[in-house]
């Protein structure tokens, strides 16, 4: 068993400085850089293909929806049952 142990954390161990060694390194972050330059330049051709929405110049008019949102003023027959009891 404790031989299990000292080979699980030198396996840890190994495991993350290859991980520390590989993102720090020139070329990975070279690499990483170009390929953000990449997507961004893909990104902003994406966006000016997207078609622009005309729309109306005075959308801040109020628009009075007094009439469809009045309250019902009749008893449903949930409630005119429970007040029976």
């Amino acid at each position: 068993m404790k031989y299990l142990k000292i080979l699980s954390c030198f396996i840890f161990v190994v495991f993350l400085f290859t991980i520390i060694k590989h993102y720090m390194s020139k070329n990975f972050l070279e690499n990483k850089k170009l390929s953000r330059e990449k997507y961004e330049i893909f990104l902003n051709h994406k966006i000016e293909d997207i078609p622009l929405t005309n729309t109306k110049k005075n959308f801040k008019v109020f628009i009075d929806n007094s009439e469809y949102f009045k309250k019902n003023t009749e008893e449903k027959e949930f409630w005119k049952l429970l007040k029976k009891k």
